[in-house]
């Protein structure tokens, strides 16, 4: 269990989210005194899971958000067709890179997310594994930078995002599900009132 995602956390929500780029509705459902994971199941019943994926995913240590992610993305793969097995492909790819983390698999991961122009969940997934365990520079530089985790969140909150808008008519449905599923995952159950 992470502290963030405990009800009886002594972490409040607001310096947690201070930094996080979170929607008026939610900066609106903010309590000073909540803890984290109060503030989570406050916009999980508003209707708000888009924004509890950008809290959850910078709550999470970077390995976690990746395996989540692949998670989420993987379960929402139906049917055949090229544009399905590339994300197939690209949760393979992003399962590897956690497994097997080096430079090699690291690029392989940059380079397909490059070649979907990263406009697929996949494409951010990999991004994602790339840069949790990684770093931005390009092979071979001398300096390696880190990759920030602000950014590993933002990746996989786009994958998630992208995930979810394949379902149609359901995404937020989808959304709620993938939220609820780090918090089972991640956390105790829902706060009591």
């Amino acid at each position: 269990m992470l502290e963030a995602l405990d009800p009886g956390s002594t972490s409040l929500a607001k310096p947690f989210v201070a930094s996080l780029n979170l929607s008026d509705d939610a900066m609106a459902h903010l309590d000073s005194r909540a803890n984290v994971r109060r503030y989570l199941d406050s916009l999980l019943a508003a209707g708000l899971a888009g924004d509890v994926l950008v809290i959850i995913a910078r709550a999470l240590p970077a390995g976690l958000a990746v395996a989540w992610c692949s998670e989420c993305v993987r379960g929402g793969l139906e049917g055949s067709g090229a544009a399905v097995e590339a994300e197939r492909a690209a949760v393979a790819l992003a399962q590897q890179c956690q497994q097997e983390p080096n430079d090699e698999i690291r690029q392989l991961c940059l380079e397909f997310a490059e070649r979907a122009q990263r406009r697929t969940a996949g494409a951010w997934l990999v991004t994602a594994a790339a840069w949790a365990d990684g770093h931005l520079s390009p092979p071979g530089a001398a300096t390696k930078i880190p990759a920030p985790p602000e950014a590993v969140a933002a990746a996989v909150v786009a994958a998630l995002k992208l995930a979810a808008a394949r379902a149609g008519t359901e995404e937020a449905a989808r959304l709620n599900t993938y939220a609820k599923r780090a918090l089972a995952l991640f956390g105790p159950r829902a706060a009591s009132r």
